[in-house]
């Protein structure tokens, strides 16, 4: 029934409902029914159908790819064109990373706080086609425990997913530091890629992980009676867990500081380090303020990525992925509020089942990410933007859905209608605020989907896939060169020739990117001298103005002078 009130889905990632002592509850099936009388687990949950399947299918190609690889050369050969296509396109892939990743952001949000929304006091079912988007985005969660196979049997306990997904960020980030630190001793050239690497990792996985800790902190008292216990307090997401005993002090413990150390310790260490490059920042900034006064926004681009790579301190940061991308003077801290809003709305709401205060802390939080981002525009690619404005727009929008909902106003007929009027909005709002941005972005991932699959399929790189990302003809040549070189055969001299040639390449590309800079300071140093020029001209013409006007007052003082010499 539409008009009834949805499950608050109390047992989320199939968790136990049990009570202290181990034995079943009241409402528990008899005990024919094996899944639902153990004493830790529940009957797995096949709505994560997708999920799960995603993850079989990442695994049987991953397994396919090593056997290819292990039994048939030409696979090699294939793997080893593919590795130099990916360093050809490197600037393109990382551009088109940037876009997906605001997707990725965009659907985890949203997936989020619908879910936090379910576990609130009164909330209803989502509508029907919202339901279904939102069970198709439930891979964004990035949970290991619920995306594997039989999710909710193979981390029965929540406290068992606490330890886990917390313990297993920690060990990530340990594997970095130590790639790190290996890299280092070696005289890597560039050591400090594999931070970048872990900063990069940890936008995309803080959220989840850091939800699961606010999970622990998250009770509620039962509706119905506890009998001769009195009141009790139930963990939302394990309803075996009583917030009031003792055994549920170390997993608070345990939450609280893990909550201290990952989101708010790392998101002040990189608050302080992008605060100490905040002076080269805002160096950067004034330096290509010059060129507003060419009147183009793409020479404005070049001349902040120019400031930005002149910094040594900014170009070898670890940093980079969070004030990347970002206008100089709000680069400092733009990124660190973005991961605060997304903590706020995927994070804090999961701890209020209240939902007055559901609402007001998500509506607040996303209300005002638009309007900062709007009045702010803090990021210098304008498609980039577009995609991050659409963003917010769409977070904003799912929440009044979850809200207009809640209100009780549509049945029957009229609820689909709200369905398909709001799912309109959305499409709308794609349309009105991103549509160049997602064809551009459409036909960028076009070209080097096609372009990477004709590198697998030949086992060499064409020459259109050998042409610089910036069109260098020199470039182009010399890679589709060192494509052949690797592509034909294991032979190390063949490979090291490849790898010089790419290397040549790449320094061809360099000074040609020197060779335009020299002809746009000489552009500069043009229109210095015309400027230069011009103000000479003008002070003349008013140095000759004056003069005609003090002309006549000279000439009116110096006859009465010539009238008292005569006499």
């Amino acid at each position: 029934d539409d008009d009834d009130t949805g499950d608050n889905d109390r047992t989320e990632g199939g968790n136990a409902t049990t009570n202290d002592d181990g034995g079943t509850d009241d409402n528990a099936a008899d005990d024919n029914n094996n899944a639902q009388s153990l004493p830790t687990c529940e009957e797995c949950d096949y709505s994560l159908f997708t999920t799960q399947w995603l993850v079989i299918g990442a695994v049987v190609f991953v397994v396919v790819c090593l056997v290819a690889s292990f039994f048939f050369p030409n696979t090699r050969r294939r793997w080893n064109a593919l590795a130099t296509w990916l360093k050809i396109k490197e600037d393109s892939l990382l551009s088109l990373n940037a876009k997906l990743s605001v997707a990725l952001f965009t659907c985890q949000t949203i997936q989020f706080v619908a879910a936090n929304h379910a576990n609130t006091d009164g909330a209803k079912k989502l509508p029907p086609v919202f339901g279904k988007i939102m069970d198709a985005l439930s891979w964004v969660s990035l949970d290991l425990g619920l995306a594997m196979p039989g999710a909710g049997c193979l981390v029965p306990r929540f406290q068992d997913t606490l330890v886990f997904e917390s313990l297993a960020f920690i060990g990530v980030g340990a594997l970095f530091l130590a790639t790190y630190v290996y890299a280092a001793t070696k005289d890597h050239k560039d050591p400090l890629v594999h931070l970048r690497r872990f900063v990069e990792f940890a936008k995309f996985f803080l959220p989840p992980v850091t939800r699961v800790l606010f999970q622990a902190l998250s009770c509620v008292e039962p509706a119905y009676d506890a009998g001769d216990e009195g009141s009790v307090r139930l963990l939302i997401v394990d309803h075996a867990v009583d917030c009031r005993s003792a055994s549920y002090t170390p997993m608070r413990v345990y939450a609280i500081i893990m909550i201290i150390a990952l989101p708010i310790g790392l998101g002040l260490v990189g608050l302080i380090g992008l605060w100490r490059l905040r002076p080269s920042l805002l160096k950067a900034a004034k330096a290509a303020e010059v060129s507003q006064a060419r009147g183009s926004v793409q020479a404005h681009s070049d001349e902040v990525e120019e400031a930005l790579n002149d910094s040594l301190e900014l170009k070898n940061s670890p940093l980079q992925p969070l004030f990347g991308g970002y206008k100089p003077d709000v680069a400092w801290w733009y990124d660190i509020a973005d991961m605060a809003r997304r903590l706020a709305l995927t994070c804090l709401t999961v701890m209020l089942t209240d939902q007055a205060s559901f609402f007001l802390v998500s509506l607040t939080a996303a209300i005002f990410a638009v309007v900062v981002h709007v009045e702010v525009r803090p990021l210098q690619d304008e498609e980039l933007s577009a995609f991050v404005t659409l963003e917010h727009w769409l977070v904003l929008l799912a929440i009044m859905v979850l809200l207009l909902r809640d209100t009780n106003m549509f049945r029957g007929a009229n609820y689909w209608i709200a369905d398909v009027v709001m799912l309109s909005i959305s499409v709308a709002l794609v349309g009105m605020i991103a549509k160049d941005a997602f064809a551009g972005c459409f036909r960028e991932a076009l070209g080097v989907g096609v372009s990477g699959a004709r590198t697998v399929v030949r086992g060499q790189l064409s020459h259109r896939g050998q042409v610089a990302p910036d069109g260098g003809e020199a470039a182009g040549s010399t890679e589709v060169e060192a494509a052949a070189a690797v592509g034909a055969g294991e032979d190390p001299v063949a490979a090291l020739t490849a790898e010089l040639q790419l290397a040549l390449a790449k320094v061809a590309e360099k000074d040609a990117r020197l060779a335009e800079n020299e002809t746009r300071l000489a552009e500069k140093d043009a229109l210095v001298a015309t400027l230069a020029e011009e103000l000479e001209v003008a002070v003349k013409g008013d140095r000759q103005e004056q003069d005609q006007e003090t002309g006549p007052k000279d000439q009116q003082h110096q006859q009465p002078a010539a009238e008292d010499a005569q006499l």
